[in-house]
């Protein structure tokens, strides 16, 4: 319910004072014995004209308006529904269509004396369809709070089997409100065979092999012999025949990576009598067969940490074959031409040959000498403050758009030792990005701590300091690994080893592989004869699944649209075909990409309740079993959450209200025309 009321911020001495003014000018005209009205409408007049002069003497002390508006606000009780595929793959205490039944009757149950709301784990929902494919309740309880802030939460209730495979479990977190919750599932372990994990390569060189390992794990059905199967295209290419163990087993495979481009294949396990859940018995990976390892050129002068730190990331990928030459430890590579080229203590003054690459990494040391660089490159000049050094961190650059880093990790950078750095101004021209900023104790300045360059025909990078070996050693000893230091380096290397594309016509996915429900998007580039942008050019594009079957789309492409929106499409690998006419000739551009099941859900199926049950003894609340989930809205209204008065105001002044000038002028006119009317001169 809310209510509203005006008052006005003036003295009221001066608002007296005005009325007495108002009333003197008003008796000061009306109040001659002789007129030729009567006395009743002599009154009448000399009102007019004194709520006038009162509202234009008010006007003069421009006095201020506020309106107050108070809202009571009703308790919300947030309904925050796992609607993961998980529910419904085990149906023993309770079927989907049970827990939609009893959301329905609590929802209406509630409506009486608070607001019910139903919050799912892909947002707010009506309809609810238990179809997610991960499981995230950190992430749902945290948007809960983060949706509705500033609002009279009275309750949440979270609906859950406590089967999580995504982010932070809530056991360890507190919110700002009571969370009740209620258990789904089953908690006794089923009678199952499951995969629970697939290790692979996600790239092979043609011509190579690469493994396969497989982690299953069952319950029951000990002793059992087991057929287990890699399925491309509908067809067999490699089975093992195994007896099942109690407790987890691991099966290897090493299969031939023949022909190049994105291979799906399935990994199938036999289904046996009884299981509670077919879904987890087979699952998606895919391989990409490329036809060669990139070639990575480390030049240095001297031996660096730095060195071993890249290197040691490069060279556990399949990916990359680096090749380190140190003038007099090393002898000369005689290979000319490399994919790309990494050179430590860069801008130092020594000759390494005439080494070609289309993409450099330059990172600078304590032997760098920023003169040589004004020579090297254009983009990047520092201008020196004396000898001294800055001892930075790197600020991660969220609107970096060349390739993506795992955003959820940029944050161990804040935790990374500092590196020195030339202390100076550092300026950027040209076809630059940046993608981590030097950060100062808790200042983030616009320096660069690592900038791209590429104007399409060279690409580089520059790094203006050393000792980014201790990033990798800090980042493994506090998290356990160094993901985010590893995938730094190899997006790096990645982006500067690609060719520089010089087709006129160029059409590529935004990715190479989609996660199922995410839109695709196919980015179009033509270029004329002197390699500029040219648009209205007809392009037809053609998708094929696995099965042949073909869509077809077309679009004229211009400056504000060059992208085919797929939607979504479902699992599996597509291969495309693009073709244009640009000048009377033809031009063609083939592909492919993946759409990834994310098959998590029907990995494990036993509830965990005991979580649910800390959630809500750490938040003030009770947990129930869906056995007993009636009480739940019976319990909620007898804890009487309360409503609360949120008082608003918006003040303006009393002068821009037009309503006061028109009635100023109808006062006036009014009595203008009695004056007239009734023969008053």
């Amino acid at each position: 319910m809310d209510n509203s009321w005006y008052s006005f911020d003036v003295s009221p001495i001066w608002v007296f004072v005005s009325l007495i003014a108002a009333l003197g000018a008003a008796m000061l005209l009306y109040a001659r014995k002789a007129s030729p009205w009567s006395k009743s409408l002599n009154v009448f007049m000399g009102f007019l004209r004194m709520s006038a002069v009162f509202l234009i003497l008010l006007l003069l002390l421009n006095p201020l308006l506020q309106l107050n508006v108070n809202r009571t606000e009703t308790p919300l009780v947030i309904m925050a529904v796992d609607n993961s595929e998980s529910i419904g793959l085990r149906s023993e205490a309770a079927n989907t269509s049970d827990v939609k039944a009893w959301i329905d009757k609590t929802r209406k149950d509630l409506e009486n004396k608070y607001q019910p709301i139903v919050e799912t784990l892909s947002g707010r929902q009506d309809t609810i369809f238990f179809d997610e494919k991960t499981t995230n309740l950190s992430s749902l309880l945290k948007r809960v709070e983060k949706v509705y802030e500033n609002q009279n939460i009275g309750a949440v209730v979270l609906v859950s089997d406590g089967i999580i495979n995504e982010g932070q479990s809530p056991a360890y977190q507190t919110f700002g409100f009571p969370v009740f919750t209620v258990g789904l599932g089953d908690t006794i372990p089923p009678r199952d065979i499951a995969i629970r994990n697939v290790r692979n390569n996600q790239v092979a060189y043609q011509g190579n092999q690469f493994p396969i390992s497989i982690l299953l794990s069952q319950k029951g059905y000990d002793g059992l012999p087991l057929a287990v199967e890699v399925i491309e295209n509908g067809r067999k290419i490699a089975a093992q025949e195994i007896t099942l163990q109690p407790g987890a087993q691991e099966v290897n495979f090493l299969l031939d990576a023949q022909s190049p481009g994105i291979r799906r294949l399935t990994i199938a396990v036999q289904e046996k009598e009884g299981e509670s859940s077919y879904v987890n018995n087979q699952q998606d990976i895919y391989i990409d067969v490329i036809e060669g390892k990139d070639k990575i050129l480390i030049l240095a002068p001297a031996p660096h940490p730095d060195i071993n730190a890249i290197r040691s990331v490069l060279n556990a990928t399949s990916n990359y074959e680096t090749v380190l030459y140190i003038p007099g430890i090393h002898e000369r590579p005689t290979e000319k031409k490399f994919d790309a080229i990494i050179e430590h203590q860069a801008f130092s003054g020594h000759q390494y040959g005439d080494f070609e690459s289309t993409g450099k990494w330059y990172i600078m040391g304590s032997s760098s000498n920023v003169r040589n660089m004004a020579q090297t490159i254009t983009y990047l000049s520092i201008s020196l403050k004396g000898n001294g050094k800055d001892k930075v961190r790197g600020a991660y650059n969220s609107n970096f758009s060349k390739f993506k880093i795992s955003e959820e990790l940029t944050d161990r950078l804040q935790n990374y030792p500092p590196i020195e750095v030339p202390f100076g101004e550092y300026q950027l021209v040209g076809p630059t990005e940046v993608l981590l900023y030097q950060q100062i104790g808790s200042i983030t300045t616009e320096r660069p701590l690592l900038v791209f360059f590429d104007d399409g025909s060279q690409k580089s990078a520059v790094t203006p300091g050393a000792g980014i070996w201790q990033w990798k050693l800090q980042e493994a000893g506090s998290e356990e690994n160094s993901e985010f230091f590893e995938e730094l380096i190899l997006k790096t290397v990645q982006y500067l080893s690609i060719k520089v594309n010089k087709d006129r016509f160029v059409v590529k996915p935004r990715a190479s592989n989609y996660h199922i429900g995410e839109r695709v998007f196919m980015d179009t580039e033509v270029y004329n004869e002197i390699y500029e942008r040219a648009y209205g050019n007809t392009i037809q594009l053609s998708i094929t699944d696995e099965n042949g079957t073909q869509t077809t789309y077309e679009m004229v492409d211009s400056p504000v649209n060059s992208s085919f929106n797929l939607g979504a499409l479902e699992a599996g690998v597509y291969q495309f075909k693009a073709t244009t006419t640009l000048g009377g000739k033809g031009f063609s551009e083939t592909g492919s990409f993946a759409i990834r099941d994310i098959q998590l859900e029907g990995i494990n199926l036993t509830a965990d309740h005991n979580m649910l049950r800390s959630v809500a003894e750490k938040n003030d609340g009770l947990f129930y079993p869906f056995s007993l989930a009636g009480q739940i809205g019976e319990d909620l209204i007898s804890k009487s959450y309360k409503s609360i008065i949120k008082t608003s105001k918006e003040t303006f002044p009393l002068i821009n209200s037009i309503w006061v000038i028109l009635l100023i002028a109808g006062l006036l006119g009014t009595e203008w025309f009695l004056r007239k009317y009734l023969g008053a001169y």
